[in-house]
């Protein structure tokens, strides 16, 4: 279903850095076959690799002088709608302040809010420059408007496709990084840090696995005792970097002790779980201990590296996250879930909307009709079905796209906000905000 039927007036599509796949590649084209204008833009070797030919361009310039040439291309080019994965890279960052400027739409696409098979794409970004909107009342009444959600997956996402292509543009950039000096990757660690770090955390979690479940079946057998799980979020995470309070992750896993120790009952435990991808580079296994002997909770606090989410959170009374999908994950499985920094789901009816502190004894759970409202407005309103590996979910991915690009607003129903409704959240919290019209001072 889509807003509006029909396809518009002959568009001009500028693409930027897109997902380590050919899924940009095979959107623009088919994008031009249908009569459009199509140019890809290239930053390094990674991006050539999914994308070469006559219709991309590399440019080789400076970081500060990138806004510059992509005025002057947007210009020369009638330039209508510029496309990127990953709306907090600093290239896109930029990129988001021209459009602004120059009248032209940005669109950010992104791994979905839904999983596994959604995609979103949405006009700006994601977090604290959704312009999705937060008022529950608003939501309500569109998505009474909305057919009903097929949520069961359709497309397989096949990991060692995902794999091995992630591992090619990074890999490609470590070793031919040479042909573009002056490009900035903005990588959390370094490739050649990061990656052979793989190695042995993928060996570790298989190893841990069996303790993982077995302190499961043991808050299975118990439970009885009130508990609340902590999920970890990967510390190179755009959304830890740029839509939560400095000093996260640690800090959050302090703050969270603190009030736990401070306002929990008696008995109460906590139970923090590690990513399943993180790279093992922060060692929380050793962290999280050592900050709960610090705050004489070393007998009420559990690590697991692993363990089937469904099962733990049948079992717990709550979840409190920084502002990772699991806490999505979460209210759909009717756990009150308090997020500390910018989600997109952080609104009245569904999230806690009191402090943490009182979160331990009374956690709010979430409203089951704001809950079905909020997924079937995000899936028709910022959300297309397939996916960016596995021919059948691209393919799928590609078809949904050119429908949402060809309308003349990306954000469908009205779901769409001018001023991105969380940025005063974002300032409140201390977080640095670059919204397009200008610095915005914390």
């Amino acid at each position: 279903m889509s807003a509006n039927q029909g396809q518009s007036e002959t568009r001009s599509f500028l693409f930027l850095q897109g997902p380590t796949s050919g899924v940009f590649r095979d959107l623009g084209r088919a994008l031009a076959a249908r009569g459009h204008k199509v140019l890809k833009v290239n930053f390094c070797p990674g991006d050539w690799l999914f994308w070469r030919g006559k219709d991309t361009q590399m440019y080789r310039g400076s970081l500060a002088g990138w806004p510059d040439h992509l005025r002057a291309l947007i210009r020369e080019r009638g330039v209508t709608d510029i496309l990127y994965f990953a709306d907090r890279f600093p290239y896109h960052k930029a990129a988001q302040r021209v459009a602004h400027e120059e009248g032209v739409r940005s669109v950010s696409m992104e791994y979905g809010y839904l999983r596994p098979d959604w995609l979103i794409l949405e006009e700006g970004g994601q977090s604290t420059y959704s312009h999705f909107p937060k008022d529950p009342a608003k939501i309500e009444a569109v998505a009474e408007t909305l057919e009903p959600v097929d949520q069961a997956q359709i497309y397989d996402i096949p990991s060692l496709d995902e794999a091995v292509r992630e591992a090619s543009f990074h890999l490609s950039n470590a070793f031919f990084g040479w042909l573009t000096p002056r490009y900035r990757p903005d990588r959390y660690y370094p490739v050649l840090v990061e990656f052979p770090a793989y190695v042995p955390r993928l060996l570790k979690r298989r190893r841990n696995a069996p303790k993982a479940d077995a302190l499961v079946r043991h808050f299975e057998a118990t439970a009885e005792v009130p508990r609340f799980l902590v999920p970890l979020q990967m510390q190179n995470d755009y959304q830890l970097r740029d839509n939560a309070p400095k000093g996260f992750q640690t800090e959050f896993i302090r703050r969270v002790m603190a009030s736990f120790r401070d306002h929990a009952p008696e008995g109460t435990e906590l139970i923090f779980k590690i990513h399943p991808m993180d790279n093992g580079l922060e060692r929380w296994e050793r962290v999280v201990p050592r900050l709960a002997a610090e705050h004489g909770l070393a007998e009420r606090v559990h690590f697991l590296d692993g363990g089937f989410l469904p099962d733990i959170f049948s079992i717990v009374a709550g979840c409190v996250v920084i502002n990772s999908t699991t806490g999505l994950i979460a209210l759909r499985r009717n756990v009150p879930t308090k997020p500390l920094g910018v989600a997109v789901y952080d609104i009245e009816g569904l999230t806690h909307q009191g402090d943490l502190d009182g979160f331990w004894t009374d956690p709010q759970p979430p409203k089951p009709g704001m809950l079905n409202a909020l997924v079937r407005a995000m899936a028709y309103g910022i959300h297309v079905r397939g996916s960016v590996y596995g021919d059948e979910g691209r393919a799928a991915f590609i078809r949904n796209a050119i429908e949402r690009l060809e309308q003349p607003r990306i954000n469908q129903f009205g779901l769409y906000e001018p001023r991105p409704p969380r940025v005063d959240k974002a300032v409140s919290l201390g977080i640095a905000v670059d919204w397009p019209v200008g610095k915005i001072a914390s």
